[in-house]
């Protein structure tokens, strides 16, 4: 029985050394396979692409689009700071972009009172809204986008005039500030053309039905040509209005109302970038756009004038 356990004992070890001389083969792992980062999948039945520049189907739609500058700020930059008061019938005077007074020193105050007139209160402020169409172009992963609509526009520049003196209660004369506000309110008719490059999400084609959610950069070009213009020019009292005020009773004098269409330049053209998401599903398409809009042309003919618009946009529609 010894000499049996030995045999059995000697011929396990043999095994186990011959079976650990043997190389084993390892399989490979292609690691670039798993990335994250993308991923395509195409049958018959299902296009699917994921990650970087994902691969949009073919799809067509019509989109009803809207903005109003930004949720805090107007959203209206000037570029060029002084403008000689020439240009608005006003000499002696330079409009520009800024001044020391805030909004709230703007209010308008009832005739006689102290109580603020919102109802008359002009302020800078733009808006748009147009239709648009979106072509995807899967041969170049981009998409083309066309659009045609109304922007109205209200830019104002400043001057101050502290020239001026009055007589106030304690029977002296006492310094007199004025500001005169030059409030430009346009309607324009615009016309749009970029094209829409999806950088990173995901796009499904399902027996022909496109889904997709993605963020995406865009750039083009604007068109607009001017319906309307109309200038308004207001003196408003910003020092001594406790004890002086205009005819009317107010702190706020409207000195010219007039149309400004042989001065301005009425067609304008601008260059678009953003950036934005989009997602589709089905036949249901929704967009979220922040974007600038740089002028290549002036507001007045003969003096610069240019106004940058800084917003954000948004958009629904449906496939067609």
């Amino acid at each position: 029985m010894r000499y049996l356990l030995l045999l059995l004992c000697s011929t396990f070890l043999m095994h186990a050394s011959e079976s650990d001389s043997v190389p084993r083969r390892i399989p490979k792992l292609d690691l670039e396979s798993l990335s994250p980062d993308s991923f395509m999948v195409e049958s018959d039945i299902v296009n699917m692409s994921a990650g970087w520049f994902p691969r949009v189907g073919t799809f067509r739609s019509i989109e009803l689009s809207g903005s109003d500058g930004l949720i805090f700020l107007d959203g209206i930059f000037h570029q060029h700071s002084n403008i000689s008061g020439d240009v608005f019938g006003m000499s002696g005077l330079t409009f520009n972009k800024n001044t020391g007074y805030s909004i709230d020193d703007r209010i308008p105050l009832l005739p006689f009172s102290s109580e603020e007139n919102d109802e008359d209160f002009i302020e800078q402020e733009y808006s748009t809204q147009y239709l648009r169409t979106r072509f995807s172009i899967p041969e170049l992963g981009m998409l083309l986008r066309i659009g045609l609509g109304i922007r109205f526009v209200n830019s104002m520049l400043f001057a101050e005039d502290n020239s001026k003196s009055y007589l106030n209660l304690q029977n002296s004369l006492a310094p007199l500030h004025e500001l005169h506000a030059i409030s430009l309110d346009e309607t324009e008719l615009m016309s749009h053309v970029s094209f829409e490059l999806p950088f990173y999400g995901a796009s499904l084609d399902l027996l022909g039905q496109q889904s997709y959610s993605f963020y995406s950069l865009f750039g083009g070009m604007n068109l607009n040509y001017v319906l309307e213009s109309n200038l308004t020019h207001q003196s408003i009292i910003m020092q001594g209005r406790d004890e002086i005020r205009y005819p009317s009773g107010s702190n706020i004098l409207t000195l010219q109302k007039r149309s400004f269409m042989q001065e301005i330049e009425r067609i304008r053209m601008s260059i678009e970038t953003g950036l934005g998401w989009e997602f589709g599903f089905g036949p249901l398409h929704l967009g979220f756009e922040g974007y600038v809009l740089m002028p290549l042309n002036s507001i007045l003919k003969n003096h610069e004038w240019n106004t940058i618009f800084i917003g954000l946009r948004s958009s629904v529609g449906i496939s067609f």
